[in-house]
């Protein structure tokens, strides 16, 4: 019984694993998964970045940082690809909406907690999310001209 605990607590583990890279998560052939995981991936980049920021490694820091961005891209792009409106089919474009919410916290967070003379490459990244994650709640709001 131990046995099969351990076994089902490693594969719950690794299903959770977040993507290593963008190559990956475009591999992904369903779009519902594919932007979930392009969310995972600009998440997991903002947690690497912060990492090697405290590490001093600042030119990894501003590729992790700018790779925020094209994770999120990839998401927009995927659900925009799929050639729903969502303003009348919600669910997926609604939830990724909170997902980006949620990396422009954590973005502004870093954004603080990184010095001044750093801080232009996140506010640059946070201001690119900002604008993909407003167009994405006008669109759902189905109030964009």
């Amino acid at each position: 019984m131990k046995c099969f605990l351990l076994l089902l607590a490693g594969f719950a583990l690794f299903a959770q694993q977040p993507p290593l890279d963008l190559d990956a998560v475009r591999a992904e052939p369903r779009a519902d998964k594919r932007y979930e995981k392009a969310l995972d991936y600009a998440s997991e980049q903002i947690t690497e970045a912060r990492k090697q920021y405290q590490d001093g490694k600042f030119d990894q820091f501003r590729h992790r940082v700018a790779d925020v961005v094209e994770g999120v891209r990839l998401c927009d792009q995927t659900l925009r690809g799929t050639g729903k409106n969502p303003s009348k089919n919600p669910k997926h474009f609604k939830r990724a909406e909170m997902r980006m919410r949620e990396i422009l916290r954590r973005l502004t967070g870093l954004e603080q907690d990184v010095s001044v003379d750093d801080r232009n490459v996140v506010t640059k990244v946070k201001s690119s999310v900002q604008e993909i994650h407003d167009n994405l709640l006008f669109d759902i709001m189905g109030r964009r001209k």
